[in-house]
């Protein structure tokens, strides 16, 4: 019988998983998000002002998913930190 396969899904949060309970990947990860953050706010702010500036509907949308992209790696840093209390009080 042939193995099973696994899904998209099981993969991503198989995953999700290994990248949450080791803190030096969350570390990086967030280093990696916060750098990609930078680089989306800054070319939301010059190269493409003049576009975002056309049409109220770009304007939005663009800033629209730039907050939500920050509040998930808000979202992730909160994680981090109350993971990393969590391991210094249980290594006490």
């Amino acid at each position: 019988m042939a193995a099973k396969r696994a899904s998209w899904v099981q993969f991503c949060m198989g995953l999700a998983k290994m990248i949450l309970h080791s803190r030096e990947m969350r570390r990086k990860m967030l280093f990696q998000l916060v750098i990609f953050l930078v680089i989306i706010v800054a070319l939301g702010a010059w190269p493409l002002a003049n576009w975002l500036g056309e049409n109220i509907w770009y304007f939005l949308m663009w800033w629209a998913g730039s907050v939500c992209y920050t509040v998930m790696i808000i979202l992730l840093a909160t994680y981090d930190m109350l993971a990393a209390l969590k391991e210094e009080r249980d290594n006490q």
